[in-house]
């Protein structure tokens, strides 16, 4: 290990190489966790306007109104969560997948 150590030290490719890979997984952790965040705080009012409310679509605007998130950051994390789909008719709805209706 302190081979690899002193190489990186000594060479400045190497560790101008691991510096961009540290880097690299810095910013891939801290993109994965913001848009955990996010996606969460939009299920959660999807959920809560579900149960609220007679709406069974809520627009991207409105969405983008209550969780203080961007309408196009809605509308990217909304078409990649499991549980959100859109509407077919009016492509910027969306609504809560319910896995259990019969």
């Amino acid at each position: 290990m302190t081979g690899v150590l002193q190489f990186i030290s000594n060479n400045s490719l190497a560790s101008a190489l691991a510096a961009a890979a540290i880097l690299a997984i810095v910013g891939a952790t801290w993109k994965w966790l913001r848009d955990r965040r996010d996606s969460k705080k939009i299920f959660d009012f999807m959920m809560k306007s579900k149960t609220e409310t007679d709406f069974t679509f809520r627009g991207t605007g409105a969405i983008s109104s209550h969780t203080k998130i961007s309408e196009s950051r809605v509308a990217d994390l909304c078409s990649k969560h499991p549980k959100i789909k859109r509407n077919e008719k009016e492509k910027q709805s969306w609504r809560v997948v319910d896995y259990f209706a019969t």
